[in-house]
């Protein structure tokens, strides 16, 4: 008969084991803020009423636009106090911040899978003969440490290039099907038997 306060230690270990990794590496290695790149220097309190025709247009050259394009920026502007555009400049926060998106991703995901793969194995080698609770804690750590290369993976698979996401997905298969073999099927009693 299954034991239900086992399955609810496993899936608390499991669970509070990924939300530790995670939030260690929230504290080790925060994320990047969106204002810490792209400020907002043009925006007022107040509204701006200004007719159409009572501002001058500003025209940007076409190699300024076409450079601008090419350093991943789009040309933004800058406004007087009545909010006609006086200037102009090519804007490349978004670009530096999904650039630093993906590298706080990829870290995310190397942190991740080396929490993750200690804990399976803390979970495998756990010697389960000397004590029965063993058993228990150690399956939630394979629980856990499954849900943080899950997630893990999750959360940068948009940073992994296209040849190394097919290889990630593939690995951890062999790692699910290889836990399932040595821990479920050590746990099914033998019928030889």
């Amino acid at each position: 008969m299954v034991d239900i306060r086992k399955i609810i230690i496993i899936f608390v270990i499991g669970i509070l084991f990924s939300v530790l990794v995670f939030s260690t590496i929230e504290a080790v290695y925060p994320q990047p803020e969106w204002e810490d790149y792209c400020k907002m220097n043009n925006i007022r309190a107040g509204p701006i009423t200004v007719k159409q025709g009572d501002c001058a247009a500003l025209d940007v050259p076409i190699e300024v636009q076409e450079k601008c394009t090419e350093d991943h920026g789009y040309i933004d502007y800058k406004y007087d106090s009545v909010g006609c555009a006086e200037s102009y400049y090519c804007e490349t926060c978004q670009y530096e911040y999904d650039q630093e998106m993906d590298k706080y991703n990829q870290y995310v995901f190397y942190i991740s899978a080396v929490l993750a793969l200690i804990a399976i194995f803390i979970g495998l080698y756990l010697p389960a003969k000397k004590n029965s609770l063993n058993e228990w804690i150690g399956t939630g750590f394979m629980l856990g440490g499954a849900f943080a290369l899950f997630f893990g993976t999750v959360r940068s698979f948009t940073s992994l290039g296209r040849y190394t996401k097919p290889i990630v997905i593939f690995l951890e298969l062999i790692l699910i099907i290889f836990l399932a073999y040595k821990k479920i099927g050590n746990l099914r009693p033998d019928k030889k038997k």
